[in-house]
């Protein structure tokens, strides 16, 4: 009988995707917290004045209790949407970190576990309205769920979404190439876009088991690091040294928090070459490839895709914002990869 009964709600119940939505009046509302990132498809904010500080100084993070449990308003349409979402790519409910507080309000960041399927019925929903038949108007606007009444971007610490965490870091090649992901059309991600090196959703596992040594860098360094090891059938021993450049607020995939890395690696482009995507990643890497950067000179985070001439209209978009990051921090001279990276790419 309840199958029965899902069976027919489903076929009133509609997840309109706003896709002509440029969030213009969001970003208006949010020249106080940095410049914009756009990709081909997205849209998002580069958070500058907190990059500023996490370059700057470590930062405590520590994982609170309870786990981040979908409100039940939200937990009303999850099994339509996850119906929804299964016709057009895989998905799967594993367990992630989402945040729970702002980088710069409180004395220690405050992380959670959660699950993958209440991100994807939170963060991925609000994109789209919810119309059921016979309503004239929604049942549920997702602009709702990101924004307070004077229509400016809600916190973290105060958003009712799972704001999973996504991290990701640019690897480049002793000989100074950038090495890029080709992402399948099942990956959930950014389908059939280039992706950076690697790219994913922080772990439970990525924290360190030392709690007192607990910081934010460490924690997206190592989940940056990770997922770049399993996308591009890399070893621990094929990466020298990362650090966490910045991050932002994916503001089309429900303002979620995006971290990004830089990775110097310990292999040429040729040697990357010579791996393949490991077998339980080719449903979501179709090839990883080593590109070309425009010149360091040229480089300007308010126009990140500039620096990547040949690939521009199939980046996604935390691609854009890393290489924003990387822009602002190759104009950092205290920045501790910036000689190493600018020998790199100039030699």
């Amino acid at each position: 009988m309840e199958t029965g009964a899902n069976r027919r709600r489903s076929k009133e119940v509609r997840f309109q995707l706003r896709k002509g939505d440029t969030y213009q009046d969001v970003i208006s509302h949010s020249v106080d917290l940095g410049p914009v990132v756009e990709s081909a498809r997205d849209v998002g904010i580069l958070l500058s004045r907190e990059n500023a500080e996490l370059r700057k100084r470590p930062i405590p993070a520590i994982v609170q209790s309870p786990d981040y449990r979908l409100p039940h308003d939200l937990r009303t349409w999850s099994l339509d949407y996850l119906t929804y979402r299964a016709r057009t790519a895989k998905i799967y409910n594993d367990s992630a970190l989402c945040l729970a507080s702002d980088l710069l309000s409180d004395d220690v960041v405050k992380l959670r576990a959660g699950r993958y399927f209440d991100f994807m019925c939170s963060n991925l929903l609000a994109p789209s309205d919810i119309w059921e038949v016979g309503r004239k108007s929604p049942a549920l606007r997702g602009r709702d769920l990101i924004l307070d009444p004077d229509g400016r971007l809600v916190s973290f610490k105060r958003s009712r979404l799972a704001n999973l965490i996504g991290v990701s870091t640019l690897a480049f090649t002793t000989d100074g190439q950038l090495l890029l992901v080709a992402q399948t059309d099942d990956n959930i991600g950014s389908p059939g876009l280039l992706a950076p090196s690697g790219s994913g959703a922080l772990e439970p596992k990525d924290v360190p088991d030392n709690t007192e040594e607990c910081t934010i860098q460490k924690v997206m360094i190592r989940g940056a690091e990770r997922e770049l090891r399993e996308e591009c059938h890399l070893t621990e021993r094929d990466l020298e040294n990362s650090s966490l450049v910045g991050h932002g607020r994916w503001i089309s995939r429900g303002a979620m928090p995006e971290f990004c890395a830089v990775t110097l690696l310990g292999l040429t482009g040729d040697q990357v070459l010579e791996r393949s995507p490991r077998r339980v990643e080719r449903s979501y890497v179709h090839e990883f490839m080593p590109v070309s950067l425009a010149p360091p000179r040229l480089w300007d985070p308010s126009r990140p895709l500039d620096m990547l001439p040949q690939h521009r209209q199939a980046a996604s978009w935390p691609l854009a914002l890393g290489l924003a990051c990387l822009a602002e921090c190759i104009n950092d001279e205290s920045w501790s990869l910036r000689e190493d990276l600018l020998t790199r790419l100039e030699g």
